[in-house]
């Protein structure tokens, strides 16, 4: 019931801010409910079905769609002034968003980290939660395996998996410094091309350089080992070369359901910061710089917990390692009849891997259009 009515004169818009946030606990609910489903795939062990990875795809595909609806609640609580809120605001305190134990179960089941924390007047962010069994169940879901977690392993696995004993970074490694050698080729034949500031054949050398030597240390085990133990990474060096690979061959028919599963993954951790950044707008629009009901510092609080929350940052980070498909040189015939076996159908029904665009693009053909753009070079020439 509305707490204005309880105490006062029931203030109209604060029926809509409880169905709102009614409405999100539900769909909190349906979210955890198909998180679970995900997470039992991955219990077990590393290896998971075909069939397991597809429920899973589809299952943080809808997480992503009720994410999207979240989001745009928050256009129907907008239509609330900052008057009306504020007729009725009073009438909440100590109530907080805090309070929704579901959505600290998910952050914890996703993988949040307690070192992403921000603490909120002094203590631990369980403390807001109204009944001590919440705080309970929370603490719970701090114990158990989170889905970031279970990534790790099982990126390692799909790795040994599609490539056996093949090097993929070494293979990344040659592919660059070809790269690279086509472009200083091309520079040094055509010293302005695809420079729209026509720099001089030595800077774009010399820059060529410095873009070649930062991309061959992604691919180097000592120099990621050393992100992780700063914590600018999470995913092991095995777990990001997996990730790379999938993304470098998504278009093979045998890597679509693990595209697909990462890509949920990334879009879920944009939602849930979408979510986050419209309700911090929507706390500055209503309140301003005023403390939250639950004692935070509203607003300032709202926007540091979006700076370090986070969770599957790593595959974003990815992108940062993949090259051009004109640049791939054609993976070995050993790696290619291992995804041949990994796809579920394979060429016994008649259905075969599409072939990468990268095979399509040789040493050769490089050597005879020097003018192509190489790993670096502006394509805008």
């Amino acid at each position: 019931a509305p707490q204005s009515a309880i105490f006062d004169k029931e203030v109209h818009d604060e029926m809509l801010f409880i169905i709102i946030h009614q409405t999100y606990e539900l769909w909190f609910k349906q979210i955890l409910y198909e998180l679970d489903s995900v997470l039992k795939s991955f219990e077990k062990n590393a290896r998971v079905s075909e069939e397991q990875l597809y429920d899973a795809a589809n299952r943080t595909g809808r997480i992503c769609h009720i994410l999207r609806v979240c989001v745009h609640q928050f256009d129907v609580l907008e239509t609330m002034s900052a008057q009306g809120f504020s007729d009725f605001r009073d009438f909440l305190q100590p109530a907080s968003g805090f309070q929704s134990k579901q959505f600290r179960v998910l952050e914890n089941k996703l993988g949040m980290r307690a070192e992403q924390r921000i603490m909120h007047s002094g203590c631990p962010y369980y403390q807001h939660l109204g009944k001590e069994e919440e705080k309970q169940e929370v603490l719970q879901s701090e114990t158990e395996t989170g889905l970031m977690d279970f990534l790790g392993p099982w990126l390692e696995g799909l790795l040994d998996e599609l490539c056996g004993g093949f090097d993929f970074a070494q293979y990344m490694k040659d592919a660059i410094e070809n790269a690279a050698e086509h472009d200083k080729s091309a520079i040094n034949q055509y010293p302005t091309l695809g420079r729209a500031r026509r720099e001089t054949k030595e800077a774009a050398l010399t820059e060529l350089e410095k873009k070649r030597t930062a991309h061959l240390k992604l691919f180097e085990t000592e120099a990621h080992k050393e992100l992780v133990n700063k914590g600018i990474r999470q995913l092991s060096f095995k777990a990001t070369m997996a990730c790379v690979f999938v993304q470098s061959f998504s278009k093979e028919l045998s890597l679509q359901t693990p595209y697909r599963f990462l890509l949920n993954l990334i879009e879920l951790d944009e939602q849930v910061a979408r979510w986050r950044h419209r309700h911090s707008t929507l706390v500055l629009r209503m309140i301003g710089s005023k403390s939250g009901t639950g004692g935070s510092s509203g607003h300032a609080y709202l926007n540091a917990v979006m700076a370090k929350s986070r969770i599957f940052i790593d595959l974003c980070h990815s992108s940062h390692y993949l090259l051009p498909q004109h640049s791939m040189p054609p993976l070995p015939p050993a790696v290619r009849r291992r995804m041949q076996r990994y796809t579920p159908f394979g060429e016994e029904a008649g259905i075969t891997s599409t072939p990468s665009t990268a095979s399509l693009t040789s040493s050769s053909e490089f050597e005879r259009f020097p003018t192509v753009p190489g790993l670096f070079m502006d394509h805008r020439h």
